[in-house]
């Protein structure tokens, strides 16, 4: 933990506990002093009553903190939920990407996505430049994407261990020309490791459709989606199946 937080923990009554867990949740007034924690595990897994219910916690969590009945005055509401995004630029191409991560596997954690932004110098894009015919491009290129491929509520220390070892071929294929520019099909295999077999990877495919101006060879923009199993070794191999979409940004 980093030291503040541990200081917290160490000073909590949960830390005293015998049979506590691994997971807790402390509430900070606005000056950082702790008023409340409990286990940070919601009533019905395992957790004995009294110990963990988050619908009786947080609320006895903001009866300590005194806070008004009424809202401040210029809270709006109904506040829209803004994506995470990157700026345009005047470069003639994207700025970068965003994903979009969501675990597809039932039990293991939240299947609501990820949202990641990649940000991408112009340089990055000319490994994805228009095709006059059909050529290969190593995974490894699109490392910066491919290593954001990490399913939601997963173990912290295995997230703290990035993917350093990305592997496959991809084909880059010209796929016709209308009025509004030229197209081209991406894909491939893709492998992601972290060191060897005993560590977490992934395997799976990449499709995208990559879009030109018709006198360019710079790519406009790029959509596509990735398949593929998270290999989370942890007391063994479970496969968790991921679907990811990429699409450039901004458009």
């Amino acid at each position: 933990m980093p030291a503040d937080v541990k200081e917290v923990f160490r000073n909590s009554e949960v830390a005293k506990d015998p049979k506590r867990h691994n997971v807790f949740l402390f509430v900070l007034d606005h000056q950082g002093r702790p008023v409340h924690g409990f286990h940070g595990l919601p009533a019905g897994r395992g957790v004995s009553e009294g110990r963990s219910d988050y619908t009786k916690e947080i609320p006895r969590a903001l009866a300590k903190l005194k806070l008004p009945a009424e809202k401040p005055s210029g809270q709006q509401e109904g506040r829209p939920v803004v994506l995470p995004d990157l700026q345009r630029t005047d470069r003639g191409v994207p700025t970068g990407v965003r994903l979009f991560v969501r675990l597809h596997a039932e039990g293991w954690g939240s299947t609501m996505p990820v949202v990641e932004v990649v940000a991408m110098k112009a340089e990055e894009w000319k490994v994805l430049a228009f095709p006059g015919k059909t050529r290969e491009i190593q995974a490894a290129a699109l490392k910066n994407w491919l290593v954001q491929l990490y399913p939601a509520a997963i173990r912290a220390a295995d997230q703290a261990k990035p993917f350093t070892n990305v592997t496959g071929s991809l084909t880059l294929e010209p796929a016709g020309v209308d009025k509004v520019g030229r197209y081209a099909l991406l894909r491939g295999k893709i492998h992601l490791a972290k060191g060897d077999d005993n560590e977490s990877a992934f395997e799976g495919t990449l499709q995208a459709v990559v879009t030109y101006r018709s006198d360019a060879a710079e790519v406009k923009s790029l959509r596509g989606v990735v398949e593929g199993d998270y290999l989370y070794r942890t007391r063994g191999t479970h496969k968790l199946p991921i679907v990811a979409a990429i699409e450039s940004r901004p458009e």
